[in-house]
C-alpha cells in the first residue's frame, strides 16, 4: 500500500511538473503575442489580400467557390505548420544555448513528458493565430463546411510540424541549421502543397510533383473542412498525418531520452 501511495505521490508530482514546463511555453507565447501571434496573422492576411484581390477577379471561381474561400484553408495550414515548427525549434534552441536545458533533462520528467510540453507552446501558437486568420477572413471566406474535419485536419498538422520543431531544436546547433530546415523545407512543401492552386488544373510534371509533397494533403483535407471540396481522400490524409505524427513524436522522445546533442 505504501508502494502505491509513493507511485500515486510521484504521478501527480509528474503531472504537475509537466504542466508548469508546458504552462512557461504557453505564457511565452502569450507574453510576447506581438512577435509571436501578430506576425503570422498579418501574414496570412497579406497572402489573401493579394491573391485573393490580384487572382480572384480573374478567376471567379475554382472547383466551383470563390477564389478566396479556396485558397484560405491552404493559409491556415501554411499558418499552423510554420508557427508551431517556429516555436519549437526556437524554444528547444535557446534551452540548449543558455544552458537550462540540462536542468530540465536531470529533473524526474519523463521524455515523452518533456516533449509534450515543449509541443505544447508551439501548438498553442499554431492554432490561435490560425483562429484569429480564420475570424478575420470569414465574412470574405464564408463559413467552414465540416468544422470537425476542419479542426482534426489542424490539429494533426499542428502535431505533425510540433514534434517535427521539437526534433530540430534538439539537432540544430547553430541558427544556420535552423534557418535551413524552416526556409528550404517547411516553405517549399508549403507554397508547392497547392495552397494557391487546384493540382488537377497543372500539367506533368508540376501535379505529380504536387501530389508528393505530404502537406498537399493536409491542405486538401482542410480545404474539404473550410469549402467542402477537395481532389483526394480526407480520410485517408488524415490517417497518414497521425502516423507521420505518431512517428516523429515517437523520434523526438527517443532523442531526448538519449540526450543526443543536449548533453555536454
Amino acid at each position: 500500500m505504501a508502494t502505491d501511495a509513493a507511485s500515486a505521490e510521484l504521478s501527480v508530482r509528474l503531472r504537475r511538473a509537466t504542466w508548469a514546463l508546458a504552462a512557461r511555453e504557453m505564457r511565452r507565447v502569450l507574453g510576447l503575442w506581438t512577435q509571436t501571434l501578430l506576425p503570422p496573422v498579418i501574414t496570412g492576411l497579406i497572402f489573401l489580400a493579394i491573391f485573393g484581390g490580384a487572382l480572384g477577379g480573374r478567376l471567379h471561381t475554382v472547383s466551383g467557390v470563390s477564389y478566396v474561400r479556396f485558397i484560405l484553408p491552404g493559409l491556415l495550414v501554411m499558418t499552423v505548420a510554420a508557427q508551431a515548427f517556429a516555436n519549437n525549434s526556437t524554444s528547444l534552441f535557446q534551452a540548449k544555448n543558455e544552458g537550462y536545458i540540462e536542468d530540465i533533462l536531470t529533473s524526474p520528467l519523463r521524455p515523452r513528458q518533456i516533449v509534450i510540453a515543449y509541443m505544447a507552446g508551439g501548438l498553442l501558437r499554431g492554432w490561435l493565430s490560425a483562429l484569429a486568420l480564420a475570424l478575420i477572413a470569414s465574412p470574405f471566406a464564408g463559413a467552414p463546411h465540416d468544422p470537425l474535419l476542419l479542426a482534426v485536419a489542424l490539429i494533426l498538422c499542428g502535431l505533425v510540424f510540433g514534434a517535427l520543431g521539437v526534433i530540430t531544436g534538439v539537432w540544430a546547433d547553430t541558427f544556420d541549421q535552423h534557418a535551413f530546415i524552416a526556409n528550404l523545407i517547411i516553405s517549399p512543401l508549403a507554397l508547392l502543397g497547392g495552397v494557391f492552386y487546384a493540382a488537377e488544373r497543372l500539367h506533368q510534371p508540376w501535379r505529380s510533383i504536387t501530389r508528393i509533397d505530404p502537406l498537399y494533403y493536409l491542405v486538401d483535407a482542410t480545404r474539404q473542412g473550410w469549402a467542402g471540396i477537395h481532389e483526394s481522400s480526407p480520410a485517408a490524409a488524415l490517417l497518414v498525418a497521425l502516423v507521420i505524427a505518431a512517428a516523429l513524436y515517437t523520434i523526438a522522445v527517443a532523442l531526448i531520452e538519449r540526450g543526443w546533442r543536449l548533453k555536454p
